[in-house]
C-alpha cells in the first residue's frame, strides 16, 4: 500500500534555498567583479573599469584608449596586458 505524504512544505522550503544559494551567487559575483574592476582601473589611469549588475551577476566594462593594442600587442609592439593579470588572478591562476 502506497502512502501519499504531503510535499507543498517541502517544496517550498526547497524554493527557498534555492532562491537564497541564487542570491548568494549572485552576491559573491558583484563582489568579484568590484574587485576585478578596481584591480583593473589602477592601471588604467586614462580609461575606466566599472562593475555593473546583470540578471546572472555581474559585468565589468573595461574602457580605454588603445587597450586593444595594450592587452594584445601590435607588429611592433609586444603586449602588456591589463586585463589579462586580474582575470587570472581571480580564476585562482595567477
Amino acid at each position: 500500500m502506497t502512502q501519499r505524504a504531503e510535499t507543498g512544505p517541502l517544496r517550498a522550503r526547497l524554493a527557498r534555498l534555492a532562491r537564497a544559494g541564487s542570491a548568494a551567487a549572485r552576491a559573491r559575483a558583484r563582489e568579484a567583479a568590484t574587485t576585478l574592476a578596481a584591480d583593473i582601473q589602477q592601471e588604467l589611469p586614462y580609461g575606466r573599469a566599472e562593475a555593473t549588475e546583470t540578471p546572472a551577476g555581474a559585468a565589468v566594462t573595461v574602457e580605454a584608449p588603445g587597450l586593444t593594442a595594450r592587452e594584445f600587442g601590435t607588429a611592433t609592439r609586444a603586449a602588456r596586458p591589463v586585463i589579462g593579470p586580474p582575470v587570472a588572478h581571480l580564476a585562482g591562476r595567477g
